[in-house]
């Protein structure tokens, strides 16, 4: 069996955030413009957080 790859793991992640943003528009537990702002701002942080980590573990080496 294959390794799942770095970039399989965050488009199975991002589909996951996408259908559980969906559900929760639809139940009415979010309106869709916090949805929107939810993503966005998830989209800035997590590939700085990312980076930062990343970059810092290199410079430990």
């Amino acid at each position: 069996m294959n390794e799942v790859t770095q970039v399989q793991a965050v488009a199975a992640i991002r589909q996951i955030a996408l259908v559980a943003g969906g559900f929760a528009v639809g139940r009415g537990w979010l309106a869709a413009d916090t949805l929107t702002a939810i993503t966005t701002i998830a989209v800035l942080i997590v590939p700085f957080v990312w980076g930062q980590i990343k970059t810092r573990s290199l410079a430990k080496k």
